[in-house]
């Protein structure tokens, strides 16, 4: 019984057109950005870039796009509003445990790709070389 459970639950997650789902996100990931920060942001970022355009597994699709929707949504299981740093740190927790997972399928153009979303965002960042 639990099989079929999740046999279907993969063939409905499977057939998820995850350009559109992707772009959908997309839209709400830039106020999550400027109220987290540049540092923060580029997380995010990345795993955006990386559910966009990385070859990932269904599962790891899934994950990225829970992990950015419970960022990106107001709802929390932890709310911020109530618990303060518990809150922050159940969304951090999120991020960072599904950007492990996925850190080995960033690629050079998508760390290019967030460093030029991060600019166009915050503006250039500069380093100061001694």
């Amino acid at each position: 019984m639990a099989e079929n459970i999740f046999e279907d639950l993969f063939a409905k997650v499977r057939n998820i057109d995850w350009q559109v789902e992707t772009a959908n996100i997309y839209s709400k990931l830039k106020g999550v950005a400027l109220r987290v920060g540049r540092v923060a942001a580029r997380q995010l970022l990345c795993l955006y870039y990386v559910l966009a355009e990385g070859d990932l597994s269904t599962v790891d699709k899934l994950l990225v796009y829970a992990a950015l929707v419970y960022v990106a949504v107001p709802g929390d299981l932890v709310p911020r509003k109530v618990f303060h740093l518990l809150g922050i740190m159940d969304d951090l927790g999120a991020v960072y445990y599904v950007w492990k997972k996925v850190q080995s399928k960033l690629t050079p153009q998508i760390e290019q790709k967030v460093d030029m979303k991060l600019d166009e965002w915050f503006g250039y960042e500069v380093s100061i070389v001694k």
